[in-house]
């Protein structure tokens, strides 16, 4: 340094800035408030054009804020465990399904229907048994009834099946029907075949006497038509409840459906049929204690017949006549007409399917239950023991109305209404699935 360089003396009046000494301005303003021009060339004039305002510092922190780092709310565990718990509800849900397609392979896709006259052969393995079955119609799905005969001790819990059993059919001629459940289905085979020299002949149940009569002569054709109706006037089928105002006799719902055989000695014997049918009916009555039973429903015997009937013609599933009978018994209370379809086709000499017109649906008969209130004068058709058991025993439900829509992809399964509107929803549900509902 030279001996030229100025002094910086430390006393007032110098030009010396003190560094520690508070500034002196000539006003205060927020910094927010300072045009950028001034605050960087404070004491002159910009030009308008080039004067801007300083953007806020709205992103810096303040110097008097106290900054707290906070855990978050969902630790690695809560949040894995959220992860878990969607993948253990796809699986819920897949299972779910999977589940449901197994039940359905279970259980017929439809009604029990038409007789099978079915034949094992000798040497015959239950495989070669199902594969017959299943060609044949018995069984609706013949994989899943090898499984089921197999039940191998881990499915046993997912098809409802019987461990250690082993299946042995014998050799013959046996008579099953369509669409059968696998425990039906062993049973008749269980049985065993049918003895060469007795023929059977099965009557299945809701058929009409005029149904009965057709089939006998198709599957008979020792027995004579002519003499077969004949006979169904005979004194001998007259039951002790039937009532007297009736001006006719008319024995339907009076012979009792179900498998009888025949041998040389009855193979030409109408009449004989009728009344073993007619005794097998008595029988069942008996059994079911009907008479008392139906006095205490506020019915007469035939009444019960009557109702049960019905029952017979309109449900499709075992599980559905309880609740059917419900539904006549309420709206016989409340003085209601039934509305039952199957009793207008009986009114019309129309058979189970066949469409009913607006006609058939107006027409002045005693048996059409959408114009007449109250049951019909005769029984429709003939009832089985699980009708006569429904009718019998009702289930417990305000419902007043039913109508097909295969519930839950049930096949013939009925939806069961107590209001109006909910009925015309279950048959809008029946309309589109095509069900029969127009």
């Amino acid at each position: 340094m030279s001996d030229d360089t100025p002094v910086t003396p430390d006393g007032p009046g110098s030009d010396h800035i003190d560094l520690h000494s508070e500034p002196e301005f000539a006003e205060t303003r927020p910094v927010e408030q300072v045009p950028s021009w001034e605050a960087d060339h404070p004491g002159q004039e910009p030009d308008e054009a080039i004067v801007t305002t300083r953007p806020l510092p709205t992103d810096e922190p303040s110097p008097d804020v106290t900054w707290v780092r906070h855990r978050p709310l969902l630790g690695p565990i809560p949040r894995w465990g959220g992860v878990l718990a969607v993948a253990l509800l796809g699986a819920a849900v897949a299972f779910g399904g999977f589940r449901s397609w197994v039940d359905n392979q279970l259980r017929p896709s439809a009604p029990p229907g038409d007789d099978v006259e079915l034949t094992i052969q000798e040497g015959w393995s239950t495989n070669d048994v199902a594969v017959a079955l299943g060609d044949a119609g018995v069984i609706d799905h013949p994989a899943m009834f090898r499984q089921w005969m197999r039940c191998p001790s881990g499915l046993q819990w997912l098809i409802d099946c019987q461990t250690g059993a082993e299946y042995s059919f014998q050799a013959g001629n046996y008579v099953l029907r369509e669409h059968l459940s696998f425990d039906d289905t062993v049973a008749l085979l269980e049985e065993g075949p049918l003895p060469e020299e007795v023929i059977r002949i099965t009557i299945p149940e809701g058929l009409t006497l005029n149904q009965m009569v057709n089939r006998v002569v198709r599957r008979m054709p020792t027995f004579d038509e002519a003499q077969m109706r004949a006979a169904l006037a005979s004194d001998r089928l007259i039951w002790e409840h039937y009532p007297g105002e009736l001006p006719f006799l008319l024995v339907e719902g009076l012979l009792f459906p179900d498998t009888y055989q025949l041998d040389d000695a009855t193979i030409t014997d109408e009449l004989g049929l009728l009344i073993r049918m007619h005794d097998q009916f008595l029988a069942v009555v008996e059994e079911l204690n009907l008479e008392q039973r139906s006095v205490e429903l506020g019915l007469t015997p035939y009444d019960t017949v009557i109702l049960a009937s019905l029952i017979e013609e309109e449900a499709l599933l075992d599980g559905d006549r309880a609740k059917i009978s419900r539904v006549i018994h309420n709206r016989l209370n409340l003085g209601w007409t039934l509305g039952i379809d199957a009793s207008t086709r009986y009114a019309v000499a129309k058979t189970a399917g066949e469409p009913l017109t607006a006609e058939d649906l107006a027409t002045e008969s005693l048996w059409n239950t959408r114009v007449v209130a109250g049951l019909p004068p005769t029984p429709i058709a003939a009832p089985g023991r699980s009708s006569l058991k429904a009718a019998l025993a009702p289930a417990d439900g305000p419902w007043l109305y039913y109508v097909r829509t295969d519930e839950n992809e049930v096949v013939g399964a009925h939806t069961f209404a107590e209001t109006a509107d909910e009925f015309e929803a279950a048959r809008r549900v029946c309309v589109e699935k095509d069900l029969g509902c127009g």
